[in-house]
Formats: structure tokens, sequence, C-alpha cells
């Protein structure tokens, strides 16, 4: 194996690592706020759901990602502000009355190519062909979430039960991450493999 394939495998173990921790930080860091939300009688706002795992996963990525950009905290916004957006969104449809039906899958689908876009734009700086990381980006969150939706689905079929039911429902939660992690670390992987920026 040559030297620039272990460093580009090095690379996309990490990225899958903090990205896989950064959604894990994300679950009890959604729990926090929505604690927060009630506090002030904002606990059943959405927004409280894409800021948390924003945070959680921009920490992980932002930290990542900083050997790559030389800074943190334009990523960590990234995250935190671009998968926000769309259940603020959803938030404002639903106090404005609006007919439609919240989905989290939607909103996290959303809140992917958001993020997605934010991010091309900051690797820009380094890289050239960002567009397929917005590919990358929207693909990623919305298999992420699609975990999260099947782990829903059969929690509401009573398919889980008990100790081992909550376990399992975790399980397929967290593993959100892991996948967001495979898929976004491609693209990063490809893009430091072809021709940079500067």
């Amino acid at each position: 194996m040559s030297e620039r394939n272990i460093s580009d495998y090095r690379i996309f173990v990490q990225w899958v690592r903090a990205t896989w921790v950064g959604w894990v930080l994300g679950i009890p860091l959604i729990i926090a706020l929505a604690l927060i939300g009630e506090a002030i009688h904002i606990g059943g706002a959405q927004v409280l759901v894409g800021a948390g795992m924003g945070i959680g996963i921009g920490l992980m990525q932002g930290r990542a990602i900083r050997g790559v950009l030389g800074k943190f905290a334009p990523w960590f916004w990234s995250c935190t502000v671009g998968l926000a957006v769309p259940f603020l969104a959803a938030d404002i449809a639903k106090a404005a009355k609006w007919d439609f039906a919240y989905s989290l899958y939607v909103s996290v689908a959303f809140g992917g190519l958001i993020v997605g876009g934010w991010q091309a734009f900051l690797l820009r700086s380094r890289f050239h062909h960002t567009g397929w990381w917005i590919v990358g980006s929207a693909v990623g969150w919305t298999l992420a979430a699609g975990m999260a939706a099947v782990a829903d689905s059969l929690s509401r079929s009573h398919s889980f039960r008990g100790i081992w039911g909550a376990l399992a429902y975790l399980g397929i939660v967290t593993g959100g991450g892991l996948i967001l992690g495979l898929v976004t670390g491609l693209p990063l992987v490809w893009l430091r493999r072809h021709k940079p920026a500067i």
C-alpha cells in the first residue's frame, strides 16, 4: 500500500469516527436542548432537534476538518445552522397553521443539502469540484435520517420491547452516524486525491 493510500485511509477512518461520535453526541444534546426548551416553554420546537444534532456533528467534524481547512468555527456553524434551518421552517409552518405534514426525514434531507452547499463553499478554498461534496452530504444525511425513520417505525409497531428492544432502537439510531461518516468520507478522500485549488 502506497504512502498516499495509507494517508487517505487514515483520513477516511478519522472522518468516519468523528462523524459517528458527533452523531452519538447529538442524541443527548437533543435531549438537553429539549429540556431547556421545556423550561422556556418551547419544548415542542423541532428546531431543537436539528440544532442538537448539528452541534454534535459540527463539534466532531469541525475538529477533524481543521487540519484541512485550518479553521474549526465555519464548519461547526455550517452543521449547526444548516441542519437547524429546515426544522425551524417546520416550526414556523406549524405556528402559522399551514397545512403540511412534518417529516423528520424530509427536514434532515433538506438540512443535508443546506449543510452540503455551505461546506462545499468552505472546501472551495482548498479543492476543485466541490459539488461532489453537496451530493455526498445530501445522500449521507438522507440515509442517516432513514435509520432514524426505521427505528421510529419499528418502535411504533412495538417490535422493540424491554431492555433489548431499547438497545436495538439505540443501535439503529446511532447507525445513522456511521452511514453519514462513510458516505461523506468518500467524497472527502476523492477531493484530497484530486488537484487542490491552491
